[in-house]
C-alpha cells in the first residue's frame, strides 16, 4: 500500500491504529475511573458531614427516640469502598468501616422505634374502634354516655409503648461513630475528592 508515494506494509499499518485505537481505551476508562471515585468520594463525604451532625445534635439533646433525624440515607461507603482500596491503607478502611458500621445500627435501631410506634398506634386505633362498636351495638343512653367518654379519654391519652432495646443499640454506637472528619483518613477521602471541601 502506498500512502503519499510512500510503500506502507498493512500489518504495520494495522498495529499502529490498534495500538492507537488501545491507548485512547485505556486513556477513557483511566479518566471514567478517576471521575467515578471522585464523585464517590464527594457522596461519601457528605454522608459523614450528614452523619456527624446527627451525631451531634443526639448528643446536644440529650435525647434518643423515633424522632431524631435519619443518620444514613444509603450506606454509600458499602457500595463505593473498593474504590479506594490502592489509596487507602487498612487502618483507613478500620476507621472508616468502625464509622459506618455504627451508622448503619444507628439507622436500623432508629426504623424499629418508628415501626414499634406506627404499630402501636395501629393497634390502638383497632383496640378503641372495637370498644366503640361495641358500645354503639347497644344503643342505649347509657352506652352513647359511654361511647362519648371513651372517645374523649382516647383522644386524650398520649402514652404509646416505646421499647428500650432500639435506644440502647443507638446509645451504644453512639460510642463507636467518634468524629472521623478530625482523621487522615478523611482528609485522604477529601483529596480523592479533588475539591478543597
Amino acid at each position: 500500500m502506498y500512502i503519499d508515494g510512500t510503500y506502507m506494509n498493512p500489518e504495520y499499518l494495522n498495529a499502529a491504529v490498534t495500538l492507537t485505537v488501545g491507548l485512547i481505551a485505556l486513556a477513557v476508562y483511566g479518566l471514567t475511573k478517576k471521575s467515578e471515585r471522585q464523585n464517590a468520594a464527594m457522596i461519601i463525604l457528605m454522608d459523614i458531614r450528614h452523619a456527624e451532625q446527627v451525631v451531634l445534635s443526639i448528643l446536644e439533646k440529650g435525647l434518643v427516640d423515633r424522632t431524631m433525624r435519619p443518620i444514613l440515607s444509603d450506606n454509600n461507603w458499602g457500595k463505593y469502598k473498593h474504590l479506594f482500596a490502592k489509596r487507602f491503607s487498612s487502618d483507613d478502611f478500620a476507621a472508616f468501616n468502625r464509622f459506618f458500621d455504627a451508622c448503619v445500627e444507628i439507622e436500623d435501631a432508629r426504623r424499629k422505634m418508628v415501626d414499634v410506634f406506627y404499630s402501636n398506634l395501629h393497634a390502638k386505633a383497632s383496640n378503641s374502634q372495637e370498644r366503640l362498636l361495641a358500645l354503639a351495638e347497644r344503643e342505649q343512653d347509657a352506652a352513647k354516655s359511654s361511647r362519648t367518654k371513651l372517645i374523649e379519654m382516647i383522644a386524650s391519652e398520649i402514652y404509646v409503648y416505646e421499647p428500650q432495646e432500639p435506644r440502647d443499640r443507638i446509645l451504644k454506637a453512639l460510642q463507636l461513630v467518634g468524629r472521623l472528619s478530625n482523621t487522615i483518613a478523611f482528609e485522604k477521602l477529601k483529596k480523592s475528592s479533588g475539591v478543597n471541601a
